[in-house]
């Protein structure tokens, strides 16, 4: 059987635990790393700084035990494994999003602190704008390349390396091929996973690339 037909039968399922996990890591992190941003050295700040410490200490793996104890064994709400309905994505997406969700919050703490020190923000604060204001329209906004970057290099790691994850859950995807053809010794398998994981990159890279002129104008190109 040809690696390709087998790389695009997982894929689609491998992109749909990508793309919930992302919005699982955009949802908590950008809006607790500008929380902790705004309000540095409060105790909002120490939360979201104890929440991204928790984030990248525990092992996904570990997460993902402990969830399917709690809502599938204990509450018996969620399937175990497998791939199915809504229900089967909760609990993989979830193991997954949660150490990008810590990385996304450093990343855009420190982005909007070094933003929120700028000269031009100290402008808008002047002329009289409500803070609400100069957060959302001048300080995420520019603040939002290197928070762009970590997302797309984040997607391409979750559909492509989520290997821990889509074991334990028995998720059909990217990342259970690579290990069943490390296991089995494909080597064409993997090198076949592995020369997609790259075109993949390049591919995220470029759409990244182009999402800069719209985000920053002073990059775009002009006659």
């Amino acid at each position: 059987m040809p690696v390709s037909e087998l790389y695009f039968q997982r894929l689609p399922n491998s992109l749909l635990l990508g793309l919930a996990a992302s919005v699982i890591s955009l949802l908590i992190g950008i809006p607790a790393g500008i929380v902790s941003a705004v309000k540095v050295g409060s105790w909002w700040d120490n939360v979201a700084k104890g929440v991204g410490l928790l984030g990248l200490s525990i092992p996904g793996f570990w997460l993902g035990l402990v969830l399917i104890l709690v809502f599938s064994v204990w509450l018996r709400w969620l399937p175990t494994s497998g791939a199915g309905d809504w229900r089967h994505v909760i609990m993989p997406a979830l193991a997954l999003g949660w150490y990008f969700a810590a990385s996304m919050l450093r990343l855009t703490r420190s982005s909007m602190l070094e933003v929120l020190g700028s000269e031009y923000i100290k402008l808008a604060r002047l002329k009289g704008l409500p803070d609400v204001v100069v957060i959302a329209m001048h300080a995420f906004k520019n603040a939002l390349i290197p928070v762009f970057t970590l997302a797309g290099v984040n997607l391409v790691v979750m559909v492509n390396a989520a290997v821990i994850i889509e074991v334990i859950f028995a998720w059909p995807g990217i990342g259970r091929l690579l290990y069943e053809g490390i296991f089995q010794r494909d080597f064409p398998l993997v090198q076949g996973v592995v020369v997609m994981a790259g075109f993949m990159i390049v591919g995220i890279n470029l759409v990244v690339d182009v999402l800069y002129a719209v985000i920053d104008p002073r990059i775009r190109l002009t006659r």
